[in-house]
């Protein structure tokens, strides 16, 4: 792990000095289905979902935000939950509050935050290229509902 002063110096690079800073998309290609697994009650935690596998994220790499579109089955509204880290051994990294509204079955008629990208505030940084994942709590009850997710990660920060 970085010191603080290497810490402090990446992310000044990140948001200020970031000519040398590569943006980039994960899942490459289609982004995966982020939806509850059906079984979680209302609040309750859906199980999660991987979004890439280990060694496939830049080494190291920040998470600055996500995108969600194309929303599916149900007007809902909740938490989720980007997480890092093998199988059953997940951390979650950061949590992002959405809404979905949608009128019949699949039509969506509002996207998921304007269908705009959802920046967190400061990046975090990951270290090892770990698996990613992603899971749901949600205010209804057990459903697929969810959508479409990609992650937004910067690499490259600090060279």
């Amino acid at each position: 792990m970085a010191g603080l002063k290497q810490e402090v110096d990446q992310v000044f690079n990140a948001m200020v000095n970031s000519a040398n800073v590569r943006i980039t998309t994960q899942p490459v290609g289609a982004g995966i289905a982020m939806v509850s697994d059906g079984a979680a009650a209302a609040w309750a935690w859906a199980a999660y979902v991987q979004i890439v596998a280990a060694a496939v994220i830049p080494n190291p790499c920040w998470l600055i935000g996500i995108h969600l579109h194309t929303n599916a089955v149900e007007t809902f509204y909740g938490d989720l939950a980007i997480a890092s880290g093998a199988l059953a051994a997940e951390v979650d990294l950061a949590m992002f509050p959405l809404r979905s509204l949608i009128v019949g079955v699949t039509a969506q008629t509002i996207a998921t935050v304007s269908d705009l990208p959802v920046y967190l505030p400061f990046p975090i940084r990951i270290d090892g290229s770990p698996r990613l994942a992603g899971r749901w709590r949600k205010n209804t009850a057990a459903s697929a509902a969810g959508g479409v997710l990609k992650v937004i990660l910067a690499a490259a920060v600090g060279t």
